[in-house]
């Protein structure tokens, strides 16, 4: 398949983990959701959610191929081209979802982000504090309040930095996707031959 629709593919799952990585506030009940469940969601999550769109964009360009054959450029390079193509489609993808959310976040959702903080805060920290007992040599431990501060919602001055996050990711993940091109068409530097239609 070609970039656009391996792109698209990849960054619908991938727009999919970010809406979750986003709106889990509404999934999760602060009070009757166990405490290292609530710790993990507002600390991992984020990271999680980052390492599965850099491997959506990885397999998106490790699928791509070109279905268009240009005869005046090496295949190796239009396989770079569209690796890289199909990696970006994932980011952008990825980079729309988490600019609305942010605006989302920061209006119609600001208030249940805030109930929210307020009454995770106090379990999470707890939750670490707890934690922290077991071993030797512990890390600082969060107040209820730093978490709580740590949970409030974007501004609307949040949409700048998101979209700089973005663009930023989109150059990352279509850097990344352009050398696995490249070591694809090293590999392979010619075309596939199309087999003959069988009569």
């Amino acid at each position: 398949m070609g970039p656009f629709r391996v792109g698209f593919f990849y960054g619908v799952f991938a727009a999919l983990i970010a809406v979750f990585a986003n709106f889990y506030f509404l999934i999760l009940d602060p009070v009757e959701t166990r405490d290292w469940i609530l710790a993990a969601a507002t600390d991992f999550i984020p990271l999680a959610a980052l390492a599965m769109y850099i491997f959506l964009g990885v397999a998106a360009a490790f699928r791509t191929n070109p279905t268009r054959i240009d005869p005046d450029a090496s295949y190796r390079s239009q396989v770079m081209r569209d690796a890289a193509l199909a990696a970006a489609i994932v980011a952008v993808m990825v980079g729309s979802v988490n600019l609305v959310s942010t605006a989302i976040q920061a209006t119609i959702l600001s208030e249940n982000i805030r109930n929210f903080a307020s009454e995770a805060a106090p379990r999470v920290a707890g939750y670490v504090e707890e934690v922290g007992e077991d071993l030797s040599d512990p890390p600082p431990v969060p107040s209820a309040g730093q978490v709580e501060r740590g949970l409030q919602p974007p501004t609307l001055r949040s949409l700048g930095s998101s979209l700089g996050n973005t663009a930023l990711g989109t150059m990352a993940l279509g850097t990344l996707g352009g050398v696995i091109g490249a070591l694809r068409g090293r590999s392979n530097p010619d075309p596939p031959e199309e087999k003959p239609d069988e009569e």
